[in-house]
C-alpha cells in the first residue's frame, strides 16, 4: 500500500517521516557521499522538505518503509528548478501539472532480484505515483536520474530528455534531467506491465472543518509543522547569537529590564521568521 503523506497528515506519520529522513542520509550523505547536503542527527534534509512536499511510502505489514520518494509542483520551489537547473536545457518548468520527483529509495532488502526484473516495492510504487498523477491531474513528472537507469525507466514509462547528461558534482557517475510523460494512458501501461490492478494509493484526509475557528487553529498548527528553510535556519541562528552576547553583558539587577526586552524582541522576531502569531506574553 503506498501512502500519502502530505502537511495535513504527517502528523500521523511521525515514524515513516524520521525513518525516511535516516535513509535519505545513509543512502546519499553516507554511501553516495553527497558532502553538500543538509544532514543533522543522521537525518537527512532540505529546504524542499516544505509544506507543498508530498511523499508516497510503501509500507509493509509492521508500517515501516520499503521505497518511498517526495514530490513537489514545480509552480513552487522545487530542487531541479532552484539549484539543479544546470542540468536543464532552456528554462525549467514552472507549471501545477508538472511536479518533480526526488529522493528515490528502495530498502536493500526490497530491491530487485536479478537482472531485467522490478522490485515487488518497486512495482506498487510505479502505480503510486501514476495514480496520484491522476489523482491530482498531473501530466509529467520531471526527474534527476543516473544515466543507467534511464533506459530501464523507458521500459515503463514513456520518457524524454530535457538536459544533456553531466558528472554529479559529488561522487562518482552521470545524471540526466528526464520528464516522464504521466496519465490515466499511462497508468494503464503501467497497470498492464506490472499486473497490479487494484488501487494502491491510500491518502489519510482529515473531515473539512465545521467553523472559521477551527480553520484557523489548523493553519497555525501545520504552520508549526512546516520546516524553515536553510536561509531562515541561519537568520535564527545569527539572531540567537547576538542575544546570547547581549545577556552576558547584563550582570546588575537594573539590567533585568534590559534582559527581559532583549528576550521579547527575539521571541517576536522568531515568530516572524517562522510565520507563525507572536507568542503570548508568559
Amino acid at each position: 500500500m503506498i501512502h500519502v503523506v502530505t502537511i495535513a497528515n504527517q502528523h500521523l506519520y511521525a515514524k515513516q517521516l524520521d525513518q525516511m529522513f535516516r535513509m535519505r542520509h545513509e543512502f546519499y550523505v553516507r554511501q553516495r557521499g553527497w558532502t553538500d547536503l543538509t544532514s543533522e542527527d543522521e537525518r537527512e534534509t532540505d529546504e524542499f522538505d516544505n509544506e507543498h512536499a508530498v511523499y508516497l511510502m510503501n509500507l509493509d505489514a509492521h508500517g515501516d518503509i520499503l521505497a518511498t520518494f517526495r514530490l513537489n509542483p514545480t509552480d513552487t520551489p522545487y530542487l531541479m528548478g532552484d539549484k539543479l537547473t544546470h542540468y536543464i536545457s532552456g528554462e525549467p518548468p514552472h507549471d501545477p501539472k508538472i511536479w518533480d520527483l526526488t529522493r528515490w529509495m528502495v530498502v536493500p532488502h526490497a530491491r530487485r532480484k536479478g537482472e531485467g526484473q522490478i522490485a515487488d516495492a518497486q512495482k506498487v510504487l510505479l502505480c503510486g505515483v501514476m495514480e496520484f498523477a491522476v489523482d491530482r491531474g498531473i501530466t509529467s513528472y520531471t526527474c534527476l536520474m543516473d544515466t543507467v537507469f534511464v533506459d530501464r525507466m523507458k521500459n515503463v514509462w514513456p520518457v524524454k530528455f530535457i538536459g544533456d547528461p553531466h558528472h554529479f558534482e559529488d561522487g562518482d557517475g552521470d545524471a540526466v534531467a528526464v520528464q516522464i510523460e504521466a496519465g490515466p494512458h499511462v497508468l494503464f501501461k503501467t497497470r498492464d506491465l506490472t499486473k497490479i490492478y487494484d488501487t494502491v494509493l491510500f491518502e489519510l484526509k482529515p473531515d473539512a472543518p465545521e467553523s472559521e475557528e477551527e480553520a484557523g487553529l489548523r493553519e497555525t498548527a501545520i504552520r508549526k509543522e512546516t520546516p524553515m528553510k536553510e536561509v531562515q535556519l541561519d537568520r535564527v541562528r545569527e539572531a540567537a547569537s547576538m542575544l546570547v552576547n547581549e545577556l552576558k553583558n547584563f550582570s546588575s539587577q537594573d539590567d533585568l529590564e534590559n534582559s527581559i526586552s532583549a528576550v521579547q524582541e527575539f521571541t517576536r522576531f522568531i515568530s516572524k521568521e517562522t510565520g507563525k502569531r507572536e507568542l503570548e506574553d508568559a
